[in-house]
């Protein structure tokens, strides 16, 4: 079960969306009207966006600027994807099928990789094809769709210190986010998105490891000014540090987080939210005690944890706004994450054409919090990326989803839409904590 819960789950803004995003801010709506008027802006017909992008960039740059009153989104961003004619090899794309804990579930599903560029591991195929992390142009034109999505912070996915001896990522491929992250602040500083990092559990990683990445991170990138803060400080979400995962740790959490405050190692501190009491002491306990600055939900399967629930969003913003802590929402545009966990299908999410986004969003608005993460850019094996997809299939039959009737950038589109919304309706700002 352990391993279940820790699992993934035109560009710009055209007149029409503006146009209904401004009148929806101009009152405070229920969620039911909130998603019905995304839902009618995200489908009318639309000239096209303008050929020079500049303000889009020039509005990134102003948003990785702390300023009061201006809620941020960050988005889930993976580096883990690579090709023969980059890498030498495929990564991650020819993701295996993972093993059920129950043998007896397990026995009823065949084990295997997948194969692309045929047949990648994803539900949906990129509309950029089988890419590589590694490569600067796609990486540049990544940052640039987060621009255009209104996205302040790519929370890059980040599996240890380059020559860090262990597991680098979930489907064992080797991949070495650390290596990118040069070329990854380049893209970003370009477009004007900033990067906050992903701490993921490789393996070995505790609360003493990660003082370790800390002070590596603050020397190797910290002056980069495509880095981005809060506060002035670096912003760094811990995925399954949670009171499910590390309760028995949190003793020792507190003592690294206390050890770099007030130091040129500080940083906001975000540990995952799971809605969990284990052993007597639930998510806000855990958080309190670990020292952290708030909590994150993370999945995009709404209920697979009861912390990535809806309807616990707006009681959680305000427990931990009481405490000074933040609480971050996380939303999804669907899940589906059945061709590598084909004993999953519980669990998916469809989209609906985009509804099942706005539902989300709304529900995380109403919420007021001081910022909502987007579940996922590009994670493809659980089928939660907004990034763009091409109809596809395989010459084996294989058929894969995509967003028709809507057209590639659709998501990003209305990522767009729902951040400006989600800054127009905000009654508080991060400036109260």
């Amino acid at each position: 079960a352990d391993e279940a819960a820790s699992t993934r789950e035109s560009r710009r803004a055209a007149s029409a969306e503006v146009a209904a995003a401004d009148e929806a801010a101009s009152t405070r709506e229920s969620p039911a009207a909130l998603a019905d008027a995304a839902s009618a802006a995200s489908t009318s017909e639309s000239p096209a966006a303008p050929a020079d992008a500049a303000p889009a960039v020039e509005a990134a740059s102003t948003r990785n600027s702390p300023g009061k009153g201006m809620p941020r989104v960050h988005a889930a961003f993976y580096l883990w994807y690579g090709n023969p004619d980059v890498d030498g090899r495929w990564m991650h794309w020819n993701h295996k099928v993972l093993p059920h804990w129950d043998k007896s579930v397990d026995a009823e599903h065949p084990k295997f990789d997948w194969q692309p560029p045929e047949e990648p591991h994803s539900p949906y195929m990129p509309a950029r094809g089988t890419y590589s992390s590694r490569d600067s142009a796609t990486l540049h034109d990544q940052f640039r769709d987060l621009s255009e999505a209104g996205v302040d912070s790519a929370m890059c996915s980040w599996w240890g210190r380059k020559d860090w001896e262990g597991k680098r990522d979930d489907a064992f491929s080797g991949a070495n986010t650390d290596e990118l992250m040069p070329t990854v602040l380049e893209a970003a500083q370009a477009a004007g998105v900033g990067v906050s990092f992903h701490i993921e559990p490789y393996e070995g990683r505790s609360a003493q490891t990660f003082l370790d990445d800390l002070r590596y991170i603050h020397k190797a990138y910290g002056s980069h000014p495509a880095v981005y803060r809060e506060r002035g400080l670096p912003v760094f979400w811990m995925y399954d540090v949670s009171v499910q995962h590390s309760g028995k740790e949190v003793a020792a959490w507190r003592k690294a987080l206390d050890s770099v405050r007030g130091t040129p190692l500080d940083g906001i501190f975000l540990c995952l939210w799971v809605g969990e009491t284990v052993g007597g002491m639930n998510d806000a306990s855990f958080l309190e005690k670990g020292g952290f600055d708030g909590g994150y939900t993370y999945f995009a399967a709404a209920g697979f944890t009861k912390g990535s629930d809806p309807s616990t969003w707006a009681a959680a913003t305000r427990a931990l706004r009481a405490k000074g802590k933040m609480f971050v929402p996380s939303v999804g545009p669907g899940y589906d994450d059945t061709r590598i966990r084909p004993w999953n299908a519980h669990n998916v999410k469809a989209r609906k054409h985009g509804a099942y986004y706005d539902q989300m969003w709304s529900a995380a608005v109403e919420a007021h919090p001081q910022a909502i993460s987007v579940t996922s850019y590009n994670e493809w094996g659980e089928g939660t990326q907004i990034e763009g997809v091409t109809p596809y299939t395989s010459p084996k039959g294989l058929v894969h989803e995509d967003y028709r009737p809507e057209d590639p950038d659709f998501y990003i589109r209305k990522t767009r839409q729902w951040a400006d919304r989600f800054r127009a309706h905000s009654g508080h700002s991060r400036e109260e904590l």
